[in-house]
């Protein structure tokens, strides 16, 4: 893919073009980005392995804008020995993009309305938000141009260890991811980075991806001619 981008004559709208898949892995992690912010306004938890980056944030102070990149670039370097086709445009721009837009989104949905704490505005904050997480997530890394660490770790241990299936090992990824950050806080859920949403993803998460691919990445790689 890196090789197809240096080239200015594959630049082009046309099918399979490496523009096409750029474009697409673009509006993925938006996508996933404003799932994310929708959460954490809703006060729900956010992914585990959000909440981990944000435990992190409440230790260390750093923005997640900040600190998204470095702990991805921590877990590439664990990662990438093991299968290089994890890293590509596609990883810079979740390692980049993902914290700037989650803070954008969260800074817009919280100058348009003031979220009153109540079991159902949470719960829609909750559905709504998995949902256009799990499409984005679905989108982005259907477009086969590099994946963040987090989200490469499940289908390079799928390539792996063909026996198991990638909703196994992410439930897996995710159980732990949420675990440790419940460890960072000290088990302090008044935070809105971990919370019964957490929990909620780190179950359904695998099953819902695995329902997008099958239904909306699939047809849009089609459609698209990627």
């Amino acid at each position: 893919m890196l090789e197809l981008i240096r080239d200015p004559k594959q630049w082009t709208w046309r099918p399979n073009s490496p523009l096409r898949r750029i474009v697409l892995c673009f509006v993925g992690v938006m996508i996933v980005s404003l799932g994310t912010a929708i959460c954490l306004h809703g006060k729900t938890g956010v992914d585990p392995f959000t909440a981990l980056q944000q435990s992190v944030t409440e230790v260390t102070g750093l923005s997640l804008a900040v600190l998204s990149p470095i702990i991805n670039l921590v877990m590439l370097i664990l990662i990438i020995p093991f299968d290089r086709k994890i890293f590509g445009l596609g990883t810079l721009m979740n390692a980049l993009l993902f914290g700037v837009f989650v803070t954008v989104f969260l800074d817009v949905l919280e100058g348009f309305y003031t979220f009153e704490y109540s079991l159902g505005g949470m719960l829609v904050h909750l559905v709504i938000g998995l949902t256009l997480y799990c499409l984005g997530l679905s989108i982005y890394i259907s477009t086969d141009i590099g994946q963040g660490a987090a989200d490469g770790l499940a289908p390079v241990l799928t390539r792996k260890f063909k026996n198991v299936s990638y909703r196994t090992f992410r439930i897996g990824q995710d159980v732990i991811s949420a675990l440790i950050a419940l460890i960072i806080l000290r088990f302090d859920l008044s935070l809105s980075s971990v919370g019964v949403g957490t929990l909620i993803m780190s179950l359904f998460i695998g099953v819902i991806v695995d329902f997008f691919n099958r239904t909306v990445s699939n047809w849009l790689i089609s459609y698209l001619r990627l």
